[in-house]
């Protein structure tokens, strides 16, 4: 799909390298966008970058760890001295961390996922406004999560950092609103992704969901490109008057009473896993 909607426009996404956030990566590009892709995956994300511009789309990759401030304090000035100038900013990097009950939580393990999820969001932001301001329009989108309605066990740090960024969006939105800033949220809900893959193995459930399994309204598994397209439709003009709202992609999830094998094996596996929405 390509609309070119975003046609000049540079966008820096967070978390980019994989799943969802190459899904946003490659929706913005084809919508014309010129594409900084962050992530910590050196190898993933140098690939992805090459494609799309071998495909002929404007994308560059910066290796970055969001829980180190040094790299992450410089990831906006690097986008705006490639593009010139920076339009959309995704924070859309995600860790869940170590799967640990609340009585077994270390400070190293809060802080690990809060630094990479919520202040890595804050700073970007932060850097991203005062970009933004000058051309007074942009538009911030934070990847969140249904889980801060629907919180699963072993999840403490994970559902506090979607929690949190949630909040941020409504508390940026109110600030950056009168110079042209507009800040939303995306809240996917389980999408079908290679980490997913490894979740529902782990889980003991098979690699991928069906139409008998899902919990969905809709009977089906999400993707990582019904994430993107709410994204894209987000930082696209088509969405110039919405600011402060979150935009649920969960296929319904929310509101289904359906029972939830994954949710049932994930609140009982402990492990490390990194970026699921």
């Amino acid at each position: 799909m390509s609309s070119q909607r975003l046609a000049g426009r540079a966008a820096l996404v967070t978390g980019g390298a994989a799943g969802i956030g190459r899904a946003i990566v490659e929706r913005l590009a084809a919508d014309g966008a010129l594409v900084t892709i962050a992530d910590i995956d050196g190898d993933a994300g140098t690939a992805l970058a090459a494609r799309l511009t071998e495909a002929g789309r404007s994308c560059r990759f910066e290796r970055v760890d969001l829980a180190d401030p040094h790299g992450r304090d410089e990831l906006v000035a690097k986008a705006l001295s490639a593009w010139g100038r920076l339009d959309v900013l995704v924070n859309n990097a995600a860790s869940v961390g170590t799967r640990l009950r609340l009585v077994d939580l270390t400070a190293q393990d809060w802080s690990r996922v809060m630094d990479t999820n919520l202040t890595a969001a804050v700073f970007l932001s932060r850097d991203a406004a005062r970009a933004m301001t000058e051309h007074r329009a942009g538009s911030i989108i934070n990847v969140t999560s249904i889980q801060e309605r629907l919180p699963l066990t072993t999840h403490v740090s994970y559902v506090s950092s979607k929690g949190g960024l949630t909040a941020l969006t409504r508390v940026l939105a109110v600030e950056l609103g009168s110079v042209g800033i507009r800040v939303n949220a995306v809240a996917p809900g389980v999408i079908e992704t290679p980490t997913m893959a490894t979740e529902r193995l782990s889980a003991g459930l098979g690699t991928s969901s069906d139409q008998n399994s899902s919990p969905t309204l809709l009977q089906r598994p999400g993707r990582p490109e019904d994430v993107a397209n709410a994204v894209a439709f987000l930082a696209s003009d088509e969405a110039s008057y919405i600011t402060g709202a979150t935009l649920t992609v969960d296929g319904g999830r929310s509101l289904s009473r359906r029972p939830d094998p994954l949710a049932a094996g994930m609140s009982t596996y402990p492990g490390q896993i990194e970026d699921v929405h």
